[in-house]
């Protein structure tokens, strides 16, 4: 018998501004400040009023990393779609970039009124022509490297910031098309990405990524002038009346004078990275001067007065967009808590009242559990992994603390947690470009924990499943975004807990490139999932002993593949999972399969028999179990 799922609503709504341009209208400053979420919203802000003047829906896009003023508009960059906005018509979608690019990161114009934006998963650039509306597609801008990420145009040439699996600098013939690299300081090389990249007075200026080092190169002189460490992005600030720069440093708002060098520590405390910068002529707190600002990640604005050094915040009280969910995991006092995608957040859910408590401040969960009545949460970037303590008032920074990084161990997402004994198992996917998670082993009272390299080689580590002595990781052959799969399929490990060794690693399934979700059953049989089949492992005779066709999936179709919402719970000869947005239940002792839902992802069961998935923004739960008792 087949249940009706029952919507329990959206548990989080966020901001996540990371990309405005500054114009005027009627002579008045303007900010465009673009929010990603379902679907990204364009603000229009007043820069000396304290609520947004108009905002506006971008259709068919979920993030925005773009946005450039011109004077045929305001362009924004979004899902491989390139949107236009005036004030006499709003929003137009100008249609797809480059097909095949369905993700959109940095945009530019040159003097001629011409868009220039870079591309994923193909490393592309295109030109949008204004006077003629037609997309010109440059092609991948360096063979091998998925990224092109950042771009600025000067005197006929456009220079593009390119990566992951080591950077590079392009400059592109906007006429011809032709391309050369310029060569990058020695030391860079070991790096993954030209993150940011500015032109100020002919002097070309980067910062690179995973250091966060910046680097001065006159395009006259053709050579590298000066680097500056700890510096954060998105990008620097046009120059003052002095010629001046602005940006992030030491999480501290910094002058940099390019004629001397000289580098001043402003007033200003920026915790985060800064997006981009825009000067303000008029504004009240210096009427008779010009004052920098930005827009933080939730919408409010800084502005700052250099001329006083000092500083204004304003809260325009923009409203967020419902945010994707992206993780699921019971906590202290029976509660489910769900992380979000991109922009962040953390809800929970009680079960017993229907209550939805959200918390911004908190970045994208991949993945978290529980132990000792702390929520340990694994977020992106970096692989930071957070300790929440429930029981105390949420106040980020403090609570939930960070308890420690993997970003040293070139590691970014933690997708896959399970307990092993008395610690918490950890599995990540590494940082961009690069190719092997790891195993991280915390002892949650203590803190000791240990980091294992390597153990799947050439894959991440994705899913996790263990009983008394034995640890079974899932790999997948992707490793960060950025790099191209070195194998063919994906392997299953046996991992000794007390001994800290591996005892045997293969392919369970051959031909299959990922396995994202692992349970044990009550003989301690290992039962996992690949994309779209279900499988038996047997761990005493290291054979696989059944193969279950769930949802069809096409490997040579996926740019990556990592967990994919896929999950795999095991109930009293009953297995749970979701493959492929398909949520279904297999009776292991008939072998029977049903498909409960064909449109769900992540999944989490209580001890009533409640199964809980997530739809887009949505949280739903199905009484599965209900459903089969009836039908014996």
């Amino acid at each position: 018998m087949r249940m009706e799922a029952l919507r329990i609503g959206e548990p989080l709504n966020g901001l996540a501004v990371w990309a405005s341009a500054y114009g005027k209208r009627l002579g008045q400053d303007r900010i465009y400040a673009v929010s990603s979420g379902s679907p990204c919203m364009l603000f229009v802000l007043d820069p000396a009023g304290t609520r947004p003047v108009q905002q506006f829906a971008l259709e068919g896009s979920d993030h925005c990393w773009g946005v450039v003023a011109a004077a045929s508009g305001v362009y924004i960059g979004g899902s491989g779609i390139l949107y236009r906005f005036t004030h006499e018509q709003g929003i137009e979608n100008l249609g797809e970039m480059i097909p095949g690019e369905f993700y959109t990161w940095r945009l530019a114009a040159d003097n001629e009124g011409n868009i220039y934006g870079g591309c994923y998963p193909g490393g592309k650039v295109f030109q949008y022509n204004p006077s003629t509306g037609q997309f010109r597609d440059y092609g991948v801008m360096v063979d091998g490297e998925q990224y092109a990420r950042c771009m600025q145009a000067w005197k006929g040439k456009l220079y593009v910031g390119a990566g992951t699996r080591c950077p590079h600098i392009v400059e592109l013939d906007t006429e011809t098309g032709e391309r050369r690299e310029i060569s990058l300081p020695e030391e860079s090389r070991t790096e993954q990405l030209v993150y940011d990249l500015n032109i100020v007075h002919g002097k070309l200026i980067i910062r690179i990524t995973p250091s966060s080092r910046l680097y001065i190169y006159d395009l006259k002189l053709r050579r590298w002038e000066n680097s500056i460490d700890h510096v954060s992005g998105l990008s620097m600030s046009p120059p003052d009346r002095h010629g001046n720069i602005y940006f992030i440093k030491d999480d501290v708002l910094q002058r940099y004078a390019l004629a001397t060098g000289m580098l001043t520590p402003t007033s200003l405390a920026m915790p985060e990275p800064a997006g981009d910068y825009g000067w303000l002529e008029g504004h009240p707190l210096n009427p008779r001067g010009s004052c920098l600002a930005g827009v933080h990640r939730d919408g409010t604005c800084w502005i700052y007065d250099p001329e006083n050094d000092r500083h204004t915040v304003i809260d325009f009280m923009l409203q967020g967009q419902p945010v994707h969910l992206q993780s699921l995991a019971w906590g202290p006092e029976g509660k489910l808590y769900i992380g979000g995608y991109f922009a962040g957040g953390l809800a929970s859910f009680d079960p017993a009242t229907s209550e939805i408590v959200s918390r911004r401040g908190i970045g994208q969960i991949e993945g978290m559990m529980e132990a000792g009545g702390i929520m340990y949460l694994g977020v992106y970037p970096k692989a930071n992994i957070f300790a929440y303590d429930p029981s105390r008032e949420w106040n980020p920074g403090l609570n939930p603390r960070l308890a420690f990084s993997l970003q040293g161990e070139e590691q970014d997402r933690a997708f896959a947690w399970t307990r092993a004994g008395e610690e918490l198992a950890i599995g990540t996917v590494p940082s961009y470009g690069r190719h092997g998670g790891a195993l991280t082993l915390l002892h949650p009272g203590t803190g000791v924990r240990g980091v294992f390299r390597g153990l799947l080689p050439q894959q991440s580590i994705v899913s996790l499943a263990a009983g008394q002595e034995l640890l079974f990781a899932g790999g997948s052959v992707w490793g960060g975004l950025g790099i191209a799969p070195e194998r063919k399929e994906a392997s299953l490990m046996i991992w000794d807990v007390n001994s800290r060794r591996k005892v045997w690693e293969g392919v369970p399934v051959p031909g299959e490139k990922a396995i994202p979700a692992l349970a044990l059953d009550d003989e301690g049989k290992v039962w996992g999932l690949t994309a779209g089949l279900l499988f038996l492992f047997d761990p005493f005779t290291l054979k696989t002993e059944r193969t279950v066709q769930v949802s069809p999936a096409d490997w040579e179709g996926m740019t990556h593949f990592w967990r994919g919402g896929n999950e795999l719970l095991y109930r009293e000869g009953i297995l749970y999972g979701v493959a492929m947005n398909t949520l279904f239940q297999y009776d292991v002792r008939q072998g029977r399969l049903e498909v409960l839902d064909e449109d769900a992802r992540l999944l989490a069961a209580d001890g009533e028999g409640g199964l809980f998935f997530a739809r887009s923004t949505a949280l739903y739960r199905m009484q599965a179990l209900a459903a089969r008792q009836e039908e014996l």
